[in-house]
């Protein structure tokens, strides 16, 4: 019988499931009905980076996830992540990262889209579209700000690496 670990892990591997299905539907085409639109549209605001921060940490997203990618696929050691990781982030991705080979080679993974937003001043969530070994996965990460920089702190994924 396996046992769990004493501590919870930083980094987090979800298996992809089947989508249970849908709730009722009506009609030959079985859609659903649509809800009623809103009473008045939502307004427009402008929204604008505070001193530059904003265009640093798009920067530093990027940069993380472009480096856990390459782990993952096994194009790069996971020691380089303690430039951006925690700790617990790097020792936990050590023991996923990957060697993507296929018949001697390595397959480069790709990232497809990311998505920054900021949920406190100090905490930021990307999460990214990536092609690791010929196949599309999910990734995200939760990005801290502490000590004058930004540090990967979790990490979850449905590669395996």
């Amino acid at each position: 019988m396996r046992q769990r670990p004493a501590t919870p892990s930083a980094v987090r591997i979800i298996r992809y499931r089947a989508a249970p299905p849908s709730g009722e539907t009506r009609g030959a085409l079985a859609l659903r009905p649509s809800a009623p639109p809103p009473a008045r549209p939502p307004r427009l605001r402008l929204v604008r980076p505070a001193d530059g921060m904003d265009a640093e940490l798009q920067a530093v997203a990027e940069a993380a996830v472009r480096l856990v990618v390459e782990i993952l696929a096994g194009t790069r050691p996971a020691t380089q992540l303690s430039l951006i990781a925690v700790p617990a982030v790097c020792r936990d991705m050590t023991r996923h990262q990957g060697a993507d080979r296929r018949g001697g080679r390595i397959v480069p993974p790709r990232v497809l889209s990311t998505r920054l937003q900021r949920p406190a001043p100090a905490v930021a969530e990307t999460t990214a579209v990536v092609v690791v070994s010929g196949r599309a996965h999910a990734l995200a990460l939760r990005l801290e700000h502490t000590r004058g920089r930004w540090r990967c702190t979790a990490l979850e994924t449905t590669a395996t690496g």
